[in-house]
């Protein structure tokens, strides 16, 4: 389970927490970020990272520092005309 939150597993989770404290820490989760150590850590490099720097002039982003982690969730939708194209070309 998350952070050994309510057990060490699903089953052990379902067992031992209840909805209320579920609920709780859904609300700590939202309010202060990522439960996961490591994601923390990686946060408080890439600030001071930025801070570093920012003040010998550089002009990166606080994103720039933080790794990469698969493919943007962003999506672009197609067209009718966009499909019939793409039909179009493995035709030939």
């Amino acid at each position: 389970m998350l952070n050994g939150i309510g057990g060490r597993s699903i089953a052990e989770a379902k067992a031992n927490l209840s909805y209320k404290e579920a609920l709780s820490w859904m609300a700590y989760a939202e309010q202060n970020g990522t439960l996961n150590l490591g994601r923390k850590i990686e946060h408080g490099f890439a600030m001071l990272a930025t801070m570093i720097n920012s003040v010998h002039g550089g002009k990166a982003k606080f994103e720039d520092f933080l790794p990469h982690r698969g493919p943007d969730t962003e999506s672009v939708e197609a067209s009718a005309q966009d499909i019939f194209k793409l039909l179009q070309s493995v035709k030939g």
